[in-house]
């Protein structure tokens, strides 16, 4: 088996791993490059529809990619009951991916907590729980739905969204022991406590 036979066994396997992806961005960004490796392929050995048809997906991406950044998106946080079988719903829908982020929280955790959902050009795009005490405010559930996982939604919820200015918080803490957790948090702006490796905290002042 020869190099070019290899590169055609790549293409396919970027290509099936782009299919995997929940973010349309991820899967968009891993299907262009699989196309540009096949059309590369095609290319080489001489296959003109495979090589033609790939380059057509990678500018199909391209176009679609292009799309995704330029658009402006509508956010919204619309603050709801604990008690709200909407809110329920959505949390024992997604309790096994919630888990990975946050190992203990579960629906009975949304008792006496401020819970608010996530909404991104009028669809549900994540559920953010925490309980104020004065002006600091403890973040319990930063949830964000897998297709919105793009960071505009965290960028939204801790940046522009006005809640933390409306309820006089100068200060913003949470607990995580989660490594892609930790990644999001301090790409959001937290800093990593030297006392308490877990505890992550975020001045507003």
């Amino acid at each position: 088996m020869d190099w070019i036979e290899w590169f055609g066994y790549l293409a396919s396997v970027v290509v099936a791993i782009s299919l995997t992806m929940s973010s349309i961005v991820k899967l968009r960004w891993l299907n262009m490059i699989g196309a540009a490796l096949f059309s590369s392929y095609g290319f080489v050995i001489g296959a003109m529809p495979v090589a033609l048809l790939n380059l057509f997906i990678v500018f199909a991406n391209i176009y679609y990619l292009q799309g995704i950044y330029r658009s402006k998106d509508q956010f919204k946080l619309v603050k709801v009951e604990a008690s709200s079988p909407l809110l329920q719903f959505w949390v024992e829908q997604y309790q096994t991916d919630i888990e990975k982020y946050f190992p203990q929280f579960s629906v009975d955790s949304l008792q006496g907590q401020s819970c608010y959902m996530l909404m991104r050009n009028s669809e549900p795009a994540g559920i953010f729980v925490g309980r104020q005490q004065q002006h600091e405010f403890e973040v319990k559930l930063d949830y964000v739905f897998s297709a919105y996982r793009d960071f505009k939604t965290g960028d939204f919820l801790y940046h522009n969204s006005g809640l933390f200015k409306q309820l006089d918080i100068s200060k913003l803490v949470t607990y995580s022991s989660v490594e892609n957790h930790q990644k999001y948090l301090r790409k959001m702006g937290f800093s990593q406590s030297i006392e308490d490796q877990t505890l992550y905290e975020y001045s507003l002042s």
